[in-house]
């Protein structure tokens, strides 16, 4: 298969070394021409500095010709960017080109999904999700990793699983594309409140409570849009949770570290340069649940604490000081 892979940062470079493992053949796009010359003249990427790539992946700026030359896209745009790139591609898209979602994120001016973004801007695709457990150096490196792709077509999540899996890349395939885009996202907001926890010495017990009632609120929010709850529980929300709340390798967790420590997030979110996924999807996790009615308390005290200067004693106050209830996923 031809893979046509939008978006060459890390995460982009890492499938596509990946897609060639498995016998296809690749290409990247990249806006930045020193980028793509990089790639092309050293087979490496600023992005992914210490990995050599395949001579044979080869990068371009000219997104229509990848479009044309593709037989499948993985879209590795930032989420806050899916929208703006679904734009430019509208004009050239071919429908019958499969587009896999590999950003994990929610639109936070609409508080939509991204794949409820792709309905708004090319309603006749019907695109495939991504997502899991997955730091892009490890899985560049060919360490053992595995995720779920997920479409709507059973026929495409298992052509796509046997198109990109290989003997290091274990692709689970699922009918659910909800629940992975939703864990996908909020596994980001959870791994900045597990960092806090971690930064500001609340203690082993407190992570595992964060990291068991995030997997509640990640429940509560997949079943109002659809979703089910063993995708909650599979590589997509558990696994993809485990891994980004507990280690340093996570731009998500390393800022919820730094916030830890401070005691405000201002300072560290001001004196940040990275994109860090999990602030700008608290915002639009904020706006999605309040349209759903739905009670989500660990994403409500990190809206606080990141976007309205309250203090951590503050927001841990928040959640210590809820009623006792029973214990349930929903």
């Amino acid at each position: 298969m031809k893979i046509g892979i939008i978006g060459a940062g890390a995460w982009g470079t890492a499938l596509a070394i990946t897609a060639h493992r498995a016998n296809n053949v690749v290409r990247l796009w990249a806006r930045e021409e020193n980028v793509v010359d990089q790639i092309n003249t050293d087979h490496q990427n600023i992005f992914l500095s210490d990995v050599i790539l395949p001579p044979e992946i080869n990068a371009t700026t000219d997104l229509r010709s990848l479009i044309d030359w593709a037989d499948t896209i993985l879209l590795v745009s930032p989420a806050q960017f899916t929208r703006s790139m679904l734009e430019t591609i509208k004009p050239f898209w071919r429908p019958d080109v499969p587009l896999v979602l590999c950003a994990k994120g929610i639109e936070v001016s609409t508080g939509k999904l991204l794949s409820e973004v792709v309905a708004d801007v090319i309603p006749n695709i019907h695109p495939a999700v991504l997502s899991g457990p997955g730091f892009a150096a490890e899985v560049a490196k060919q360490k053992p990793t595995a995720v779920t792709i997920a479409a709507e077509s059973e026929d495409l999540a298992n052509k796509l699983v046997n198109t990109l899996g290989s003997t290091y890349f274990r692709p689970y395939s699922s009918t659910d594309i909800i629940t992975p885009q939703i864990c996908g996202a909020l596994k980001n907001v959870f791994a900045i409140a597990a960092g806090i926890v971690e930064g500001h010495n609340l203690g082993d017990n407190a992570r595992a409570a964060l990291i068991a009632r995030g997997l509640s609120e990640m429940a509560r929010f997949a079943k109002a849009l659809g979703g089910h709850m063993h995708t909650v529980l599979g590589l997509s929300g558990v696994g993809d949770l485990v891994l980004t709340a507990s280690s340093k390798q996570s731009r998500n967790y390393t800022l919820g570290l730094e916030i830890g420590k401070s005691g405000h997030a201002r300072p560290i979110l001001e004196s940040s340069t990275k994109t860090v996924e999990g602030v700008a999807t608290t915002q639009a996790v904020m706006k999605r649940a309040a349209a759903l009615g739905l009670d989500m308390p660990i994403c409500q005290v990190l809206d606080k604490i990141l976007f309205h200067d309250a203090t951590l004693d503050e927001g841990l106050n928040d959640l210590l000081l809820r009623p006792f209830k029973s214990e349930n996923m929903y």
